[in-house]
């Protein structure tokens, strides 16, 4: 099946499908085979047959089509589209409009990376949120004026406050 996975500045098509051992994924042509063995909860072991490597990885579905995914110390947030619902993603960014910063998680702003006034581009990082020891940039999801920014560093949001607004 085909998948959409966009990140912050990045968006790759991922074909997976399964086989007797667990999936192959394809990512830009590239075809891996991943064995998948889930441990107790939302932690799971992902094998890479072909090199060897193998991680424990951590996930949560925060709803949408969003994943937050930790990797050792590293963690990530990404969404998974279906095709369809990519293409409606981008005809609404391209539509215009204002856009809206959120904050996933609850955390705290460490950098506020834009002013009222600046025009951003997509995929550059607004603000710095650190939540569970790790600091995630929060970026903008298309091109626009920043309009309003509504926190500063050092303030402890809730998830979904609203940090920043786009016109």
């Amino acid at each position: 099946m085909k998948w959409v996975v966009r990140g912050p500045g990045t968006s790759r098509e991922v074909d997976v499908e399964p086989n007797s051992g667990g999936f192959e994924v394809v990512v830009d042509g590239r075809r891996r085979p991943v064995e998948l063995v889930p441990f107790d909860g939302a932690v799971a072991s992902l094998r890479f047959p072909d090199d060897g490597r193998s991680f424990q990885v951590t996930y949560h579905n925060s709803g949408n089509g969003t994943w937050r995914v930790a990797v050792g110390e590293r963690e990530f947030e990404f969404s998974v589209l279906t095709p369809v619902e990519a293409m409606e993603a981008v005809t609404a960014t391209q539509a215009g409009g204002p856009s809206r910063l959120s904050a996933p998680i609850p955390g705290k702003v460490v950098a506020v990376k834009v002013a009222p006034g600046d025009e951003v581009s997509p995929g550059q990082p607004l603000v710095v949120l650190e939540a569970m020891k790790m600091e995630n940039e929060l970026a903008a999801e298309q091109a626009g004026r920043v309009a309003a920014v509504h926190v500063e560093a050092g303030a402890t949001v809730e998830s979904g406050e609203l940090l920043v607004e786009l016109k």
